[in-house]
């Protein structure tokens, strides 16, 4: 073999060395209300009285899913992925006392509803099926917000009548599922910048980033991490330091498969949210 196709296959597999675990990015980006509302409650929810060894909370939130069938009128998936999904979330939230069940499995007989791509797709689904006290879980084929194709999407605890999650089915099998449940308890991703870029070090990490101190500073791990979830990225923060992020937390970009870890803080703004916003979803 020449030395120039040596050189051209050790490329093409280091190429796919980093495309064979290439995941769709997290579609839920923080809003400013639920900014201002984070910055407002900032101070009452660090005074919280939280002890994980103490959590007297326990809860059972019902799913309401809703499968809309492909263009073959075929689901598309197997229901045994919709409850391993829900358990593996479990897994994570029962740390909180909060644990989500599957309460009953519908279908969507319309094909053009499973390519959520303008609003008016997403209201129209939420008029048709959505049930107010159950949460809504909408499996769809494709999730394009603007111009982002994403695997999935849902609201802040501050929008009111806000109890719905659309996944890309494909999704189904990791922790995609759990990251979209963070959102909808009240965590924004540990990359989030709308709020301010987090430095590096974190000293700014009660004013930026995910608004979370024991979170490592995360510059947006989307296709940054291999497949033996290592950070590959250079990127500095705003005076020039290099991010040492975290691949394992719940919340960030990292494929999926590297995904483990809510910490503490991210488990009280979820007690302290579900509190405040959606215990009316409680069985």
């Amino acid at each position: 073999m020449s030395k120039k196709r040596i050189i051209v296959l050790a490329v093409s597999l280091i190429l796919i060395q980093y495309m064979v675990y290439a995941q769709l990015p997290d579609g839920v980006t923080a809003t400013s209300s639920f900014l201002n509302e984070i910055i407002k409650n900032y101070k009452d929810e660090n005074s919280l009285s939280f002890d994980l060894n103490a959590i007297t909370t326990h809860v059972r939130i019902p799913i309401k899913v809703h499968v809309v069938k492909n263009i073959k009128g075929t689901a598309g998936l197997n229901q045994n992925n919709i409850y391993n999904s829900v358990d593996m979330a479990n897994t994570y939230f029962k740390t909180v006392g909060i644990q989500f069940f599957v309460d009953t499995i519908d279908y969507v007989n319309d094909y053009n509803y499973s390519f959520i791509t303008y609003n008016y797709l997403k209201k129209e689904l939420l008029v048709k099926y959505a049930t107010y006290n159950r949460l809504n879980l909408f499996l769809v084929d494709s999730i394009k917000l603007g111009s982002v194709i994403t695997y999935g999407f849902t609201y802040f605890p501050d929008v009111p009548d806000s109890n719905y999650i659309y996944l890309d089915k494909s999704y189904l099998s990791g922790n995609s599922l759990t990251t979209m449940l963070g959102h909808f308890m009240g965590l924004l991703s540990t990359h989030e910048t709308a709020g301010g870029k987090e430095l590096a070090d974190e000293k700014n990490c009660a004013e930026s980033g995910d608004f979370i101190c024991d979170t490592y500073a995360d510059p947006d791990l989307f296709n940054q991490v291999i497949d033996s979830c290592k950070y590959i990225g250079f990127m500095r923060d705003d005076i020039g330091k290099y991010y040492v992020p975290s691949v394992a937390n719940i919340m960030s970009n990292s494929p999926d498969r590297c995904k483990c870890i809510l910490t503490p803080l991210q488990y009280r703004r979820i007690y302290y949210y579900y509190l405040r916003y959606r215990q009316y979803l409680t069985y």
